[in-house]
């Protein structure tokens, strides 16, 4: 073995590129979630809002408009619904990704050690051929008269 295998080096930076990847697409869920979250908690504020009765001292309201806003009430908690369904979307999307860190970044570990183990016994092979030649240079001095 003379020199370090390339392949391991590419191996190694494609697997260090998709860890980068799934982190970036991580990043994007995790500000998706925090998106929807803050929806949620603006939903449910106004929703508290149109629930709660008017006043006392303001000046009634016709039926219409009660109906008007207790429909407006509902369609909001149907909103809540929604967004909590987009955020347990999220919520999985994220732990798929997660899962997807861990095998890439084991995939990365795995290809980084075995470019290691590449350099470890191409230094070990060189090691082993030049204490060889050293070997035969003081070989070929001995027999030459050289080792008295």
């Amino acid at each position: 073995m003379n020199q370090v295998r390339s392949c391991w080096g590419v191996l190694q930076d494609k697997a260090q590129e998709e860890v980068a990847r799934i982190q970036a697409e991580l990043a994007l869920l995790r500000d998706r979630l925090q998106s929807l979250q803050a929806t949620r908690q603006r939903l449910l504020k106004l929703h508290e809002d149109y629930a709660r009765p008017p006043q006392a001292g303001t000046v009634s309201t016709g039926m219409v408009e009660t109906l008007n806003r207790r429909q407006f009430a509902d369609q909001l908690l149907t909103l809540v619904d929604r967004v909590d369904k987009d955020i347990a979307q999220v919520e999985a999307a994220q732990a798929k990704a997660r899962a997807g860190l861990v095998a890439a970044e084991r995939e990365r570990l795995k290809m980084q050690s075995l470019q290691e183990h590449d350099q470890r016994q191409v230094r070990e092979s060189q090691a082993r051929r030049e204490r060889r030649q050293l070997d035969e240079l003081g070989t070929l001095r001995y027999q030459h008269g050289g080792g008295r």
